[in-house]
C-alpha cells in the first residue's frame, strides 16, 4: 500500500505551514526591545499573531485530507502529523498566553 498523492503533499504542505509558524516565533523573540518602547516592544506579540493562523491552516488542511481520504493507511498518517500539529499549537499558544 502507498499513501495517496494529495495525502503526502497535504501533509507536507502543512508540516511547512509549522516550521515557518514556529519560524516567526522564533523571530519575534529574538526580535525583544531593550528599551521597552511601545512599538518595538509588541514586535514579538505580532510575529506570534501571524504564526497562529499557520497553524490553524494547518490543522485544517490536514483535516480536509482525512475526509477526503478516509482509508486506513492515510487516517494514520494524517493523524501522525495532526498530533505534531496539536503539539506546535499549544507551545504556540502558551507562548501567546504567557506574554498577556
Amino acid at each position: 500500500m502507498s499513501l495517496h498523492t494529495e495525502v503526502v503533499w497535504g501533509s507536507g504542505y502543512a508540516l511547512f505551514l509549522l516550521g515557518v509558524a514556529r519560524g516567526l516565533v522564533a523571530v519575534g523573540r529574538r526580535a525583544r526591545a531593550e528599551d521597552g518602547s511601545w512599538p518595538s516592544s509588541e514586535v514579538p506579540r505580532f510575529h506570534q499573531g501571524l504564526a497562529m493562523p499557520l497553524v490553524l491552516l494547518a490543522g485544517l488542511l490536514v483535516g480536509v485530507c482525512a475526509v477526503r481520504h478516509p482509508e486506513g493507511l492515510e487516517l494514520g498518517w494524517l493523524g501522525l502529523v495532526s498530533l505534531v500539529i496539536a503539539w506546535v499549537a499549544r507551545r504556540t499558544w502558551k507562548e501567546w498566553c504567557k506574554r498577556e
